[in-house]
């Protein structure tokens, strides 16, 4: 007798789950209204059908240029019935970024804005494999009018299957560091991605999530996490700290993920007199806490703060430091609440040093990852891919080191170490210096050219409002905290500092200046 193993849960299972469950429960709220899990199922269905028309099939790319709404998600939803590759573009993108990586994946067809469909309309020959382009919006000549073909009744309620190794995502990184590089996903990737969200994060059908990161990042494995339970999310595309703080109460948010510079622009704003008594789970990420933030964060909300570690190679929570753990402990590497946690059961870890092998207890090394939710690739990358991907794990570029515990503690990017006069510096150290100072609000150490020393250290700071400091006594603050080759020579003093899409300090940027 042969016995097999039947195939695993599919993407198609996982959306279609609250849809027969719960098709009169609100599924989706954003800025402009509110949609129930059935309507969601009706309106994709029509969707499909349009893009089968048009001529798409199984593999074919589906891009997506919108921002955090509805129609996002029924578009994510119609595209995966219909078996392709859906490649969500940062609509902060700049218009050179979003043709490049249009020519690069070669999409059958396009969902965007009014803005952006008028302004591809004009530069519509320079992507050649378009078949349609689907407007959300006024009518744009030359387009199809999403909103028309929603709501025409149409239904399809064919579904056109992955196999687990199929394309199913790919995702442009935001080109901080030279072009976008287009990230693969496969259906067993993402759908264990998918997984490890709802456990890991111990998601429930009565959750009311609150996103204030864009749907084309690292929500784009969440938004489904949330919808397969039946939970309900609430949308933003901008973040305003008074407005989530009324969100909070009006709609009894139970979950939350912000970027760090969000929490503080939160903490800023709030004078504790909103209702946050719905929290359960407060997520940060895409870059370390500040640990003085940190400590005002847990003094505000509770005990409720989680931090996951994660890239988009191998996403979406590589590690974890959950509630319990956000402690004042000190270790060997340093405070428990500076950690980013422990790998989580679907992720191996290591630290290694430039030639590969595993570094000593306590030393710096680079994270590497081993995980089913790896990328494949870099779309039409090979070269690049074969840097990143070594013997099936991924070299994240990212520097860290353990405690006695296990837990890892990120020290900084492999290419933003600093050299001066041959000693390494990692900016982070000097930034966290520089944080005990109350009249810093936001911080970031760079190496520039120097003709004696290699590089020195530079700091660019922001103040908070009203409070004051100099560049005398930053240094001196990190002469009595570091050795003295890691104190900033410079220190300039600016109003904001460059953030990539997704919250992060653009260090080249601020380097180029």
């Amino acid at each position: 007798m042969t016995v097999s193993t039947p195939p695993g849960i599919g993407i198609a299972h996982i959306v279609d789950f609250a849809l027969r469950r719960d098709p009169d429960k609100t599924a989706v709220i954003d800025d402009l209204g509110e949609i129930t899990f059935g309507e969601v199922d009706r309106q994709a269905d029509g969707l499909a059908r349009s893009f089968r028309d048009e001529g798409v099939r199984p593999g074919d790319r589906v891009a997506i240029i919108l921002p955090n709404c509805i129609p996002f998600i029924v578009t994510e939803v119609a595209a995966l019935r219909c078996g392709t590759v859906k490649v969500p573009l940062n609509i902060r993108f700049h218009i050179n970024e979003v043709i490049y990586a249009l020519g690069d994946c070669r999409p059958t067809i396009l969902i965007c804005d009014e803005a952006y469909g008028r302004t591809l309309a004009g530069r519509r020959a320079e992507i050649s494999s378009l078949k349609a382009i689907y407007v959300v919006g006024d009518s744009v000549p030359g387009t199809l009018d999403w909103r028309r073909i929603v709501t025409s009744g149409a239904r399809e309620r064919k579904r056109d299957l992955y196999q687990p190794n199929d394309p199913i995502l790919i995702r442009y990184t935001g080109g901080t560091t030279g072009r976008p590089k287009g990230i693969v996903h496969t259906e067993m990737s993402y759908v264990n991605t998918v997984l490890d969200c709802i456990r890991e994060l111990s998601i429930r059908g009565d959750d009311v999530a609150l996103h204030l990161g864009h749907l084309s990042h690292g929500l784009n494995f969440m938004w489904p996490a949330f919808f397969s339970v039946g939970a309900r999310q609430v949308l933003r595309e901008r973040f305003d700290p008074k407005g989530v703080l009324e969100d909070f109460a009006r709609h009894r948010i139970t979950y939350v993920y912000m970027v760090p510079t969000m929490v503080q622009r939160l903490l800023k704003e709030d004078d504790g007199s909103a209702d946050v008594s719905s929290l359960r789970t407060f997520l940060y990420a895409s870059a370390p806490m500040p640990v003085p933030i940190l400590r005002e964060a847990i003094r505000r909300f509770g005990n409720i703060l989680l931090q996951v570690y994660t890239l988009s190679e191998c996403p979406v929570i590589t590690t974890i430091l959950a509630p319990s753990e956000h402690v004042e402990k000190e270790t060997s590497a340093g405070t428990r609440l500076g950690s980013c946690g422990r790998p989580i059961l679907t992720m191996e870890m290591q630290l290694l040093d430039d030639d590969g092998r595993e570094v000593a207890f306590g030393e710096v090394g680079e994270i590497a990852v081993r995980s089913i939710n790896n990328m494949a690739e870099y779309w039409n990358l090979p070269e690049q891919t074969a840097e990143t991907l070594v013997d099936g794990w991924v070299r994240t570029g990212d520097m860290a080191c353990q405690d006695e515990e296990g837990f890892y503690y990120l020290v900084d990017r492999k290419k933003d170490v600093i050299i001066t006069g041959a000693f390494n510096v990692y900016p982070k150290e000097v930034e966290d210096v520089l944080y005990l100072h109350p009249a810093v609000a936001q911080c970031a150490a760079v190496g520039v050219p120097d003709k004696e020393w290699g590089e020195i250290i530079k700091a660019f700071v922001v103040l908070h409002s009203e409070q004051v400091a100099t560049a005398e006594e930053l240094i001196e603050l990190c002469k009595a905290n570091l050795a003295s080759y890691k104190k900033p020579r410079q220190v300039v003093f600016v109003e904001s500092l460059p953030l990539s899409p997704v919250g992060k300090v653009m260090r080249r940027a601020l380097r180029d200046s």
